[in-house]
């Protein structure tokens, strides 16, 4: 399996980011994050790998204008605490689904295998992990379709 994930390059374009981090701070009393940046993240169980992948992520995924892409690695490395929030396996992933037939219509022939899709949330900034499980449960997912992780950077 193989992961890309897609971000802004620059993080004044990251609405998302900016977003959640007004959101916790007025919502939830959480004052003590410098910055939240947002990416989409892709979960490619699919026969395609090296040249082809990596021009599969610069084509389909990514705006080479404004966004940058990583490949089976995290894209940002400044971080206090990761929120990973995927769709259970189990919910319609319509997202994913567009992603797939996105890659086929690129390569012109259709390609075997799942695609999954989920969001990340880079935070930074002096919180516990309970506070970063806490914007996770309260804020970032819905646990009736959602699951999330939280990790503490190393």
């Amino acid at each position: 399996m193989h992961s890309i994930e897609v971000a802004f390059s620059d993080e004044r374009l990251d609405s998302s980011g900016i977003s959640v981090k007004s959101s916790v701070s007025e919502d939830l009393g959480i004052s003590t994050i410098r910055k939240v940046r947002c990416s989409e993240a892709y979960y490619l169980e699919v026969p395609i790998e090296g040249e082809k992948l990596s021009e599969v992520a610069q084509k389909v995924f990514t705006d080479p204008i404004v966004q940058s892409f990583s490949i089976d690695k995290n894209l940002l490395e400044d971080f206090d605490f990761l929120i990973e929030v995927k769709l259970h396996p189990d919910v319609t992933d319509n997202l994913a689904i567009v992603t797939h037939e996105a890659i086929e219509d690129f390569l012109g022939y259709k390609v075997r295998g799942q695609v999954r899709s989920a969001r990340k949330f880079y935070i930074s900034g002096k919180i516990s992990e309970k506070d970063a499980g806490r914007i996770a449960k309260e804020m970032l997912a819905n646990e009736a379709i959602e699951t999330y992780t939280v990790e503490a950077k190393k």
